[in-house]
């Protein structure tokens, strides 16, 4: 394949792919496993649970690219296929020491670009450029950026929300992410779709733009657009609801009308997109071709080329520059997925990751009476004293000589998740935090204590981690855990003791003592509902 001839992606895939099928299938049979566990991790957040529809959208937009597009192919060099493959290699060699199916996902997309960049060059991985975005948009970031950019639209929702409702003299009080209303407590995170749509509404206008093929830099001025009319849309869904229900006892932030709403301001934002991306085209376009409805030039033109000649023969080197990667990978793979299978069976409590369903709720509770501490409710979910970040949250609250705790169960969680993110993202300075150690033996208790305060507030938080395993997590031990998608799924228990002077040392061993109590009573049950999850 030489310099200046101009074939079809279909026609350079059909040609090379089957010289290479070998290659590519025991290739694809390495990643699996890990591809499988990010997949299913992905599931398990209902903020990416959208990914189904992403990757639908890729194969839209290269199987159009394939039926529609030429390029002008180029000859590669070995050395740049070898450079490409062996990033990609190494990428998924360290995949599988840290068991990260985050990394094992950036491997797959490297390895993916060595594959066009062999087949094609440079034209031909421009071509599916469009596509590689699309997939890349389900890639969660490291560090649990996400969680953060979650925590920071809470918090402007909410100094927003306030400002409004002073303007419309609506009485008031703001606690946290809490809105006190007069019979009602309305707490943000459950009355705005938040990061969800945030998130969501930017993947739907990046598709829509690559869709249409309109030029690169409009994405710098859609994408934050989308991420406005998203933060405008949940301040109005909170403030409105706050407003209908002071005024009108309307409660328009439970049940089917707050499903509907959000459906409807999720029509809205389409809308929205579609109407930006009219008006750019309108302004973009020439005063002349403006009379006679003219379009705006393509991201990707489709220039009519030449009639294609006949496809020259497959390349003498292979497609990845080295002869065994792909036997390399799999060996790798089964290897790798071998030994931490069997250091999972090793386990009492042997669960398959893709067999456990973390969507549905599950059923926990707490005795009336927990070493003198009176319970006051019946996992009622509510999060006015206790700060959550998860999909379920199941949440008791207990009273003893006046003081009053809340004992809470988040899940499912990306492995594992310090409960600091959540009370500093809502305003709590943390004055101390460390792990419990047993007074005598000085053997780690797997728990950790924070002390916080908030302007008139103090606080403290004791919590802790399993897995679906019954494993206790721990995050300075885990290297995966510092990035945004890990193979374990985290179930957290934390009480949190609050009060407007400072706790005494007495509150706070009294309210150690009922954590570790109630800790003891919840994990068995936890463990018991993931064996019934699970398929026998």
């Amino acid at each position: 394949m030489g310099n200046g001839v101009v074939l079809s992606p279909a026609a350079v895939l059909k040609a090379h792919l089957k010289a290479e099928r070998f290659n590519l299938v025991i290739m694809l049979l390495g990643f699996a496993p890990l591809l499988a566990l990010f997949f299913s991790s992905l599931w398990n957040r209902s903020t990416y649970q959208f990914f189904p529809m992403a990757l639908i959208g890729s194969g839209l937009l290269a199987w159009r690219v394939v039926k529609e597009k030429e390029v002008h192919l180029a000859s590669v060099t070995l050395w740049s296929i070898r450079l490409l493959s062996l990033t990609g290699v190494l990428l998924f060699l360290l995949a599988y020491v840290v068991w990260s199916p985050w990394l094992s996902f950036i491997a797959f997309l490297v390895t993916l670009v060595a594959l066009l960049w062999g087949l094609g060059g440079k034209s031909l991985l421009l071509t599916f450029v469009p596509a590689l975005l699309m997939v890349l948009a389900i890639l969660p970031p490291p560090f649990n950026w996400d969680q953060t950019l979650t925590l920071w639209l809470r918090s402007v929702a909410m100094d927003v929300c306030s400002a409004l409702l002073d303007c419309f003299q609506v009485t008031f009080a703001r606690d946290g992410n809490t809105i006190q209303l007069p019979g009602k407590v309305l707490f943000v995170e459950e009355a705005c779709s938040g990061i969800n749509s945030f998130i969501l509404c930017n993947v739907v206008c990046l598709f829509w733009l690559l869709w249409q093929r309109r030029p690169l830099q409009w994405l710098l001025l859609a994408m934050p657009a989308t991420s406005l009319y998203v933060m405008l849309g949940n301040i109005i869904r909170i403030t409105s609801g706050a407003i209908m229900y002071y005024y009108r006892r309307v409660d328009l932030l439970s049940g089917w009308k707050h499903e509907a709403f959000g459906l409807a301001l999720l029509l809205g934002y389409c809308g929205l997109i579609l109407s930006l991306d009219q008006l750019l085209v309108f302004l973009n376009r020439p005063v002349t071709a403006r009379a006679s409805r003219g379009s705006v030039p393509a991201l990707i033109p489709l220039p009519a080329g030449p009639e294609l000649p006949a496809l020259s023969a497959p390349r003498s080197h292979p497609l990845f520059g080295f002869p065994f990667v792909g036997v390399l990978i799999v060996i790798v793979a089964l290897g790798a997925t071998a030994l931490q299978l069997r250091h999972m069976g090793s386990h009492p409590i042997r669960v398959a990751l893709s067999d456990f369903k973390t969507s549905r709720p599950i059923q926990l509770s707490l005795p009336q009476k927990v070493d003198g501490w009176d319970r006051i409710n019946n996992d009622s979910g509510d999060r006015a004293m206790v700060e959550t970040l998860a999909v379920h949250s199941i949440i008791w609250r207990f009273q003893r000589d006046g003081i009053m705790t809340s004992i809470a169960v988040d899940y499912p969680l990306n492995g594992f998740h310090n409960v600091r993110i959540c009370y500093v993202g809502n305003g709590w300075n943390v004055v101390s935090e460390g792990r419990l150690l047993d007074p005598q033996t000085q053997v780690d208790q797997h728990a950790l204590a924070l002390t916080l305060e908030q302007t008139l507030h103090h606080a403290v938080v004791f919590h802790s981690v399993i897995n679906e395993q019954g494993k206790w997590l721990d995050a300075e031990s885990s290297f995966q855990s510092r990035f945004a998608v890990s193979q374990e799924t985290g179930f957290r228990i934390q009480l949190a003791l609050q009060s407007y002077a400072p706790l005494s040392s007495a509150a706070t061993a009294a309210a150690e003592k009922l954590f570790f109590q109630a800790r003891a009573l919840l994990v068995p049950q936890i463990i018991d509902e993931i064996r019934k999850t699970a398929r026998p």
